[in-house]
């Protein structure tokens, strides 16, 4: 058991604070240490935040900590995906010097499994603990970023950072300063900037502490982590909805999307599915989506138990 409550950070705007519901849901029915969660936003509906405060309420292990950021520093960034995930990096000097660690997650993301372990990491000497990207295997990404593959590029939506490191050794002011100096030459803003300065600073954890869909799309994954697929698929810990928003119905195509709503069921009031389709479209979507994509879901699970290739 850990001696310190685990710390857990979102960042997102106020529409997506509905969809971190199912996160919450899940690090809570697996987690029974002491949790402080902690929201980082620019706005936070009455609305959503009487809906958070309710579903942490109802678990006395739980804190929940809503903040509203100033995020005058981060102007003129980049913002590929959003402003909003370049708040993380704002974590060292927000949150409380007596808190050491904070595992950040992605809005999309859902936990299905004690993470205690994550929180036990020896990280002397490192910044970040994240898993490989799937632009990892890409020389592209390295160009890009301008370091060595051998360092590789770890995926910033699902990350235990050391926050002492990063007070001690001013890496928030860095991440920034890079990502301004090279605006026109990165792609994932953060993401590259997090990576190029932390190159040196960072834990590779394994595949199922952030399970992305393309592992399972790819050749590459089935000949370098074979084992590490297998538990992916037996005890998934975080799993990472990235590109499939599970709560969009025509792109939410993840393996695991059926853990996704099995937590968002234990939810009092479940968060609603949106359809980017209408009318006779949206009609075969869901015909198609009840007569295939579950059996399709299944047997490609079984297929990498039994560590055989499939077709996607």
């Amino acid at each position: 058991m850990i001696s310190s409550p685990m710390h857990i950070a979102f960042c997102v705007n106020d529409h997506y604070a509905e969809y971190i519901l199912v996160s919450i849901k899940g690090l809570l029915e697996n987690n029974s240490d002491p949790l402080v969660i902690h929201i980082l936003s620019d706005y936070i509906s009455d609305k959503n935040t009487n809906r958070l405060k309710k579903l942490v309420g109802l678990y006395p292990n739980a804190i929940l900590d809503i903040v509203i950021v100033d995020d005058s520093k981060l102007k003129d960034l980049k913002d590929t995906w959003t402003i909003y995930t370049w708040y993380r990096v704002l974590l060292p000097e927000i949150l409380d010097a007596s808190v050491h660690r904070v595992l950040y997650l992605d809005a999309d993301t859902l936990v299905s499994e004690n993470i205690e372990e994550l929180f036990s990491l020896d990280m002397t000497g490192k910044a970040i603990a994240g898993t490989v990207d799937f632009q990892s295997k890409d020389k592209s990404t390295y160009q890009r970023c301008g370091y060595e593959a051998e360092k590789e590029y770890v995926c910033a939506g699902v990350m235990m950072m050391n926050l002492d490191y990063w007070r001690e050794h001013d890496i928030a002011n860095k991440i920034i300063d890079w990502g301004r100096d090279y605006n026109d030459r990165i792609q994932y803003p953060d993401q590259d900037a997090i990576n190029y300065i932390c190159r040196d600073m960072k834990l590779l954890l394994p595949l199922k502490y952030d399970i992305i869909d393309g592992f399972f799309q790819d050749d590459y994954y089935f000949q370098n982590y074979p084992q590490e697929l297998r538990e992916c698929i037996e005890s998934p810990a975080i799993i990472h909805y990235a590109g499939q928003a599970p709560w969009v119905v025509e792109i939410s195509n993840h393996l695991l999307q059926d853990e996704w709503e099995r937590y968002n069921k234990l939810l009092s009031n479940p968060v609603k599915k949106v359809y980017q389709s209408t009318g006779f479209l949206k009609l075969k979507v869901i015909i198609y989506r009840l007569l295939h994509h579950n059996t399709r879901r299944k047997i490609k699970r079984q297929n990498i138990i039994n560590r055989q290739n499939y077709d996607s």
